[in-house]
């Protein structure tokens, strides 16, 4: 890799990540526990003065609900595509995805046993209700 590809890599990569932090309304500190890191490192990100490794950078797309293509530059649309084959699936089913995907907890309880999870969950909300009533 040119030695200016990479400068420029580094300068898209870092401006990508902090205009897509801002957009979601997060600070460094909330995107580091995001993603189980720290403010330094997302500052570093930012600034171009550090890489974020694969495992990162993968995190980091899913907490910002965007693309790798985008903070890459490869694309301008900071949204993620989707794939035709899942076409099943509506926006909505995609935002409530990402959101839950942004609680890692929740998302590893639901994913260990989903039945049991929306069962649950079905359990508290008609409580809910009924404490509305």
């Amino acid at each position: 890799m040119k030695k200016e590809t990479e400068i420029d890599l580094k300068k898209i990569l870092s401006s990508r990540i902090k205009k897509a932090r801002q957009a979601k309304g997060l600070t460094q500190p909330e995107l580091a526990e995001l993603i189980d890191s720290t403010d330094r490192n997302i500052s570093n990100y930012e600034t171009g003065y550090s890489y974020p490794s694969i495992r990162i950078l993968y995190l980091l797309s899913t907490a910002l609900s965007t693309s790798v293509d985008y903070l890459f530059g490869l694309t301008n649309n900071p949204n993620i595509s989707k794939e035709q084959n899942n076409s099943h699936l509506t926006e909505t089913d995609y935002r409530l995805l990402n959101e839950l995907k942004n609680n890692k907890q929740m998302y590893q309880l639901l994913a260990e046993n989903p039945e049991k999870g929306v069962h649950y969950i079905y359990k508290i909300w008609k409580l809910m209700n009924e404490w509305n009533d």
